[in-house]
């Protein structure tokens, strides 16, 4: 808890003094203090005395090496509803978004976003090797008590790097991974507190507030997310967990609604409403375990033979893939209800005192939308006390 806690101080001063900029240049250091620390303690791990070959365990074909992992059949629905989620749940997030945007052309911004995932995948090498070493470790001539199972599995790495490695290597293994939590942090602070102050303090609550009331509402915003952030932190014993579910409701909810705003010009905020809010009911109803939400209703089963010694004609049931299914009738809700109302004022030219949300504008005998997707003027650069928005 004192560690979470002062790594929330560093991060809160430096994102709240710097801003953007800060933001940017610590993490510039903190991947390359990633890039180091990984790469230098994974050959100290894999040679390890403790360690065997991770090649060596072969599942039930005799072929494929044990960690590898097999999915069971009923587990299917599962693994196709974390790999969308993965795959499409991370694009709509502020934090991308505002690293995107402030990219002074949008050559830098594809190759931002090119690089990062160039990037990520080759990240992603060392992190599996890990876990492939800590399941070939006999981790009965170590220095810790017994292997890793239960709640422990989630601590696979650190305890890779701390009782495998060095103690020089392991600490700037360790190092690598409190670089990458504070790279999360400080950017989701950044762009989730810079996202309230613009979006919601200054249009909804304080519309002709000047630039300095604006700075003064963010920092006030950013202290207060750091706050919450932390209590998270410590409540929660898993990042993974914490990860995913916000990854779960971005993907469910917002994934959908960015789809559509950047390819279908008819998009509006009516169709927005009606899907954000039944997304949400729908999401928030089939329940949560890391919420502590019962199930209201189920979108069904797969059921599976999976077949034990004590009993041979055992069935196992795994759940379908309902967040996929759920983000998919947000997505076609909002086609429907986006369509009916440009329909409704634009072809069938209904009266206008019916457009409560405003969305829609007479120019001269034609309706058409208020806002679209092309801006009138090119975009600008507001830099706010080293924050750009």
């Amino acid at each position: 808890d004192i560690s979470i806690i002062i790594s929330a101080i560093i991060s809160l001063c430096y994102t709240l003094f710097g801003g953007l900029v800060s933001v940017a240049y610590t993490d510039v250091i903190q991947i390359f203090f990633i890039v180091i620390g990984l790469f230098l303690a994974l050959p100290f791990a894999m040679t390890h005395p403790a360690v065997a070959n991770i090649y060596e365990a072969k599942l039930d074909d005799g072929v494929t090496p044990a960690w590898y992992g097999s999915v069971a059949p009923h587990e299917w629905g599962g693994w196709v509803d974390y790999a969308l989620l993965c795959l499409l749940g991370g694009i709509p997030w502020q934090c991308y978004f505002q690293r995107v945007l402030s990219a002074q052309t949008s050559t830098r911004a594809q190759l931002l976003s090119y690089g990062g995932a160039a990037i990520a995948l080759v990240m992603t090498g060392p992190s599996v090797l890990f876990g492939a070493v800590a399941r070939a470790t006999d981790w009965s001539q170590t220095d810790y008590p017994c292997t890793p199972s239960g709640d422990t599995e989630k601590l696979v790495m650190p305890l890779t790097l701390q009782y495998l490695t060095p103690p020089a290597v392991a600490w700037f293994g360790l190092g690598a991974i409190s670089a990458a939590v504070m790279s999360s942090t400080d950017s989701s602070l950044l762009s989730a507190s810079s996202l309230i102050a613009r979006n919601v303090y200054q249009k909804v609550f304080r519309p002709g507030c000047g630039e300095r009331e604006v700075v003064m509402a963010l920092w006030v915003i950013i202290v207060g997310n750091c706050a919450l952030a932390t209590t998270l932190a410590i409540q929660y014993k898993s990042i993974y967990e914490l990860f995913v579910l916000c990854g779960d409701f971005t993907y469910v909810i917002l994934f959908p609604q960015l789809l559509l705003v950047i390819y279908w010009s008819k998009a509006n905020t009516y169709g927005s409403v009606f899907s954000f809010i039944l997304t949400v009911i729908l999401r928030l109803s089939v329940g949560d375990k890391y919420l502590g939400l019962p199930a209201a209703f189920s979108f069904g089963v797969v059921t599976a033979s999976c077949p034990t010694v004590e009993d041979p004609d055992h069935m196992c049931e795994g759940a379908l893939p309902y967040r996929t299914f759920i983000m998919l009738i947000g997505l076609v809700v909002h086609i429907i209800v986006s369509a009916a109302t440009d329909l409704s004022f634009c072809m069938a030219e209904v009266d206008l005192r019916w457009d409560f949300l405003d969305c829609y504008q007479r120019i001269g005998s034609v309706i058409v939308m208020r806002n679209t997707r092309e801006m009138d003027t090119p975009v600008k650069s507001l830099k706010v006390g080293g924050v750009l928005s």
